[in-house]
């Protein structure tokens, strides 16, 4: 056994690790689920944030498609099912695929059954805003 393999970290241990770190009660947005490398998902381990939580400072930042514009889709899509008015600054338009209802795909599917999650097409209520009254 080389010096690698033993420093790795038991994988149940961190699947409970995350399953006591993310243990509480009430309503939270759903972000997604463990992943012990990168093509195996634990979704016996959910990632959650609480909603009362949501008053704080956030960043989402990676490179060039990382998914942070899906992570700032799927936030804004839970918090408006949860009824919290969500205000995002967009220059890219990124975000304004919101309204529509996305398109069900093998792809999709594949993501939320390793997820161990539902989705289901909806588009959400959607508001755009131009600087400058033009656009």
């Amino acid at each position: 056994m080389s010096s690698s393999d033993s420093d790795a970290p038991d994988p149940q241990a961190l699947v409970t690790q995350v399953q006591e770190g993310y243990a509480f009660d009430g309503p939270a947005l759903e972000l997604g689920a463990l992943m012990s490398t990168a093509d195996h998902v634990h979704p016996e381990a959910p990632v959650r944030i609480p909603l009362g939580m949501l008053n704080r400072h956030g960043l989402v930042a990676g490179a060039t498609g990382t998914g942070k514009t899906k992570t700032l889709q799927l936030l804004a899509e839970q918090l408006s099912d949860a009824g919290v008015p969500v205000f995002a600054a967009d220059v890219k338009g990124d975000l304004s695929g919101l309204l529509a209802a996305g398109e069900p795909s093998a792809r999709v599917d594949s993501r939320m059954t390793a997820l161990g999650q539902e989705w289901a097409p909806t588009g959400y209520p959607v508001e755009l805003y131009a600087l400058g009254g033009e656009g």
